[in-house]
């Protein structure tokens, strides 16, 4: 008899990552579970709740505090993420880290790769998936090394997209290749950062049941 999909409460306002977990679900699969897709596997719930975290440059401090944030609301398991780039040489003070997004909100896109260009061309995309089972609270990481385009390039406006270019990427940003259409769009996940912390979540999930929630 087939398995029902673990149901997970996932706490986010983007659009954006809807999308790429309808792609992600039916195409990407666990290293553990061969032959069966995440969907087979997980049923993502998105919610949006506000959460509320303070500005760390940590970003797995951070995130522990938003997950804190968004169980208080939920009162059930649920995930959050958060991502942001590390120039290379700062990784010690994870700079900008989680000052990412109030830069890349309060400067155009050009105006914040000016700023980030004295300190070096060479980043890491960082994701921080954060979990809440109502006892524990976990994170995992994951990275996608890169470079800073000088100007940004692609379409698709999602975030730094379109001033990162993955080492995988052969030279384009993250919004160039999603404008490849579904094939390029999954190229994107392959490599994303983001992506790489979620399986890590869920290869935990698999092996870890949250004991205050039977049902989840």
């Amino acid at each position: 008899m087939a398995t029902k999909p673990i149901k997970i409460v996932y706490c986010s306002w983007s659009s954006y990552k809807k999308e790429e977990w309808q792609l992600a679900k039916d195409c990407l699969e666990l290293a553990s579970q061969p032959g069966k897709t995440l969907g087979e596997l997980f049923e993502l719930e998105f919610r949006k709740i506000p959460t509320s975290e303070p500005l760390l440059c940590d970003l797995r401090a951070m995130v522990k505090f938003k997950i804190e944030s968004a169980y208080r609301r939920t009162k059930v398991p649920c995930i959050v993420e958060h991502a942001g780039l590390i120039i290379e040489g700062y990784e010690h003070k994870s700079f900008p880290g989680g000052l990412t997004q109030p830069m890349w909100d309060s400067l155009d896109a050009s105006k914040f790769v000016a700023c980030c260009a004295p300190l070096g061309a060479r980043a890491i995309a960082r994701a921080v998936v954060g979990y809440c089972d109502g006892m524990n609270v976990t994170t995992f990481v994951g990275e996608t090394k890169g470079v800073l385009s000088t100007t940004p390039r692609g379409d698709r406006q999602f975030y730094w997209d379109t001033v990162f270019c993955p080492d995988e990427a052969g030279g384009e940003t993250y919004a160039e290749l999603a404008e490849g259409g579904r094939a390029g769009l999954l190229k994107k996940l392959e490599i994303s950062q983001s992506m790489r912390a979620m399986k890590l979540f869920m290869e935990y999930r698999l092996k870890n049941h949250p004991e205050l929630f039977p049902t989840y």
